[in-house]
């Protein structure tokens, strides 16, 4: 297997960017990420200014892990991809936590709802992507999402999870990994359904 050491970095940086930038200096000390559509607007142009800088990367957990589940990503790719993701988000949580804010609140238990909102928001999020292309109208979406409380990035708050020491709770750890799960279980769905719905172009 031959790794792509570039689109690796790639990854870890857009993680990076978007927790330290939009968790840190937007959110503010004690603050929920994305509780304003001043904070999304900001997550999702940080998104298509990432997307655009590094073509070709998925900085998103749930579209890496929708390519894996639908077969455009080999797992190996994938996993690395996803890895270097957790990696630029713990990075960044870190710094932040370095300078004393916090970082990321303890997520609430998963939900039916939150699980349906997750998979309902991959599927539209990977079907923009997927078919626009990460640019300005794919961070757009973004942040409509985010407005609409759709968590999409998971990376940044596993990061968050881990730096705040919320690692041990189960109930939180189920939330953030589970929306992650399920929004990309949603994502691998439109790139397996999205033959059969759309025309192409």
């Amino acid at each position: 297997m031959e790794m792509n050491e570039k689109g690796m970095v790639a990854e870890a940086i857009g993680s990076l960017a978007i927790t330290l930038l939009v968790w840190g200096t937007i959110a503010g000390e004690n603050a929920a990420p994305h509780d304003s559509a001043v904070m999304a607007g900001a997550a999702g142009v940080t998104l298509a200014i990432m997307w655009m800088t590094f073509k070709g990367s998925e900085i998103l957990p749930i579209i890496t892990i929708g390519n894996m589940a639908a077969g455009r990503t080999d797992w190996q790719t994938g996993a690395l991809n996803f890895c270097m993701q957790i990696l630029g988000g713990l990075v960044g949580a870190a710094v932040l936590a370095w300078q004393g804010e916090t970082v990321f609140e303890a997520a609430d238990a998963m939900t039916a709802t939150s699980a349906v909102t997750a998979l309902v928001g991959g599927f539209l999020m990977m079907t923009v992507w997927d078919r626009l292309g990460g640019g300005w109208e794919s961070g757009a979406f973004a942040a409509v999402l985010l407005v609409a409380g759709v968590t999409l990035a998971s990376a940044s708050s596993l990061g968050g999870t881990i730096v705040d020491g919320h690692i041990g709770d189960t109930d939180n750890f189920i939330a953030v990994f589970g929306t992650m799960i399920v929004g990309g279980i949603g994502a691998a769905a439109s790139l397996m359904l999205g033959d059969q719905i759309f025309e192409e172009e």
